[in-house]
């Protein structure tokens, strides 16, 4: 008996037979995979699904029945063109900045701001906008920290300078 995988977009289910996907809710525009095949197809271009799926059988989709199980609202939401989120461009990340703040100033609070930086643009185009835009604003939180810390650093040192000549 053949088993067949199905996809919500997200993730994979399965093995199942014919029978057990019945049950599952899909329909002829879910994709399905079984063993031997190079990869996902619809389900009504698999003929023993087709037959099996029947349009009879298979609930409509109409605006106040809600979201079809096959498509999830995080999918939609992370709707892509080659690669790029529709969301536009990735914010700001920082990177060059923070990497010359860490030469320049203190490099412990300086690697946490290159941490940050360097997950910005791979949380983006995975799709994680929100993640992206907090790792750019913790990139930028300890940039700033670094540069105060360096700043209040140099006057302490100026300030022992200052002292230790006056006081000689």
């Amino acid at each position: 008996m053949q088993k067949y995988y199905y996809t919500d977009g997200a993730k994979s289910f399965g093995p199942f037979s014919i029978d057990e996907l019945k049950t599952k809710g899909i329909t002829g525009d879910t994709y399905v995979w079984m063993e031997g095949m190079a990869n996902w197809a619809l389900a009504k271009t698999i003929p023993e699904l087709a037959a099996a799926l029947g349009q009879s059988d298979q609930p409509y989709y109409t605006a106040n029945a809600g979201v079809p199980p096959q498509f999830s609202p995080i999918q939609q939401q992370q709707n892509t063109t080659f690669g790029r989120p529709a969301g536009g461009n990735p914010p700001k990340n920082y990177l060059v900045e923070t990497i010359l703040t860490t030469i320049f100033c203190c490099w412990p609070l300086g690697i946490p701001s290159i941490i940050y930086a360097a997950r910005v643009e791979k949380k983006f185009y995975r799709g994680d906008i929100a993640g992206s835009e907090i790792d750019s604003a913790n990139a930028k939180k300890w940039m700033t920290i670094n540069i105060i810390a360096c700043v209040v650093v140099w006057l302490f040192y100026g300030a022992l300078l200052v002292f230790g000549v006056f006081a000689t």
